[in-house]
Order: structure tokens, then C-alpha cells, then sequence
């Protein structure tokens, strides 16, 4: 069994918007999202009808409706219609869980109004890609996918 993730790359005037969380005693930059959800009955508008049966559910496009929740649930902001697929990656976290991160991108028009609560979110930052790339908080394979970024941009 393996936890799937999905996160966005929020770009806004070639600047990316990070979140400051606490893991253990060091503070990180990290993308917004968090874990797939993909029988959460709260997502009623990602559910369509139930089978003829009366029992099973199917969901569509479970990633995108799990990066919208989790951006709206750290920084209560709606994203755009328009989120494409950035990149993926495997790795196994600090409890030994094997993970599945895929990572989406989007480029906002509009500078949006971020609201964090202070619990799970500890605050937010625009940073360029020379400044994450510069970053002692940024994780290296977030630096690596900016790289990967930037030959595709």
C-alpha cells in the first residue's frame, strides 16, 4: 500500500508560492497539497451517480480535486481552471510509508488574497526560482523539479 499525494506549483509574476510548515524542529518551504482522498464522501462534487446497483462510486479527476481541496483547506483561495501535470516522483517518507507525489502547475493572473490559520499552514512566501534554489528550507528535490521547470517553460 502506498500514500499518493498531490501539490501545485502556484506561479504568480515568476514567483512560486511556498508554504512554511514545522517538521519536527525545522521549519521547510514546501508546494501546497497533501494526501489523495479519493473516497472522501466531502467531495460530493467530485462523486458521480451511484452504479445501478445502489453501491459503487466512481470519481473523476481525483488528483485536481484533491489539489483544489488542500489549497483551499491551507490558504482558503480557489484555484483557476486551467492546472496542468508537472512531474512525479516516489519516495519513502520518515515512517517508512512509500509515496506517490505528483505535482501539478498553474499560473495565476491575479495576485490572490491568502488567509492561513497558524495550525497546519505556519505562514506563506513568494520566492523566485533563484531564491528556492538558494534556499536552506527548500527540499532538494523541489529545487530539481524547478530545474526541470525551467527547460520546459
Amino acid at each position: 500500500m502506498f500514500i499518493c499525494k498531490s501539490r501545485i506549483l502556484i506561479e504568480y509574476l515568476g514567483k512560486f508560492l511556498l508554504l512554511e510548515k514545522q517538521f519536527d524542529d525545522r521549519s521547510m518551504f514546501i508546494l501546497p497539497g497533501g494526501k489523495v482522498e479519493p473516497f472522501d464522501e466531502t467531495q460530493s462534487e467530485v462523486v458521480r451517480l451511484l452504479n445501478n446497483d445502489g453501491v459503487e462510486r466512481n470519481y473523476d479527476d481525483v488528483l485536481l480535486n484533491a489539489i483544489r481541496r488542500e489549497v483551499y483547506e491551507e490558504l482558503k483561495i480557489n484555484l483557476p481552471h486551467v492546472i496542468d501535470y508537472f512531474c512525479s516522483s516516489f519516495f519513502i517518507n520518515t515512517q517508512e510509508k512509500q509515496v506517490i507525489d505528483i505535482v501539478f502547475y498553474t499560473r495565476l493572473q491575479e495576485r490572490p488574497e491568502i488567509i492561513v490559520d497558524g495550525t497546519e499552514v505556519k505562514s506563506f512566501v513568494w520566492m523566485d526560482q533563484r531564491e528556492i534554489l538558494n534556499s536552506n528550507q527548500v527540499h532538494d528535490w523541489l529545487k530539481k523539479a524547478l530545474k526541470i521547470f525551467d527547460r520546459i517553460d
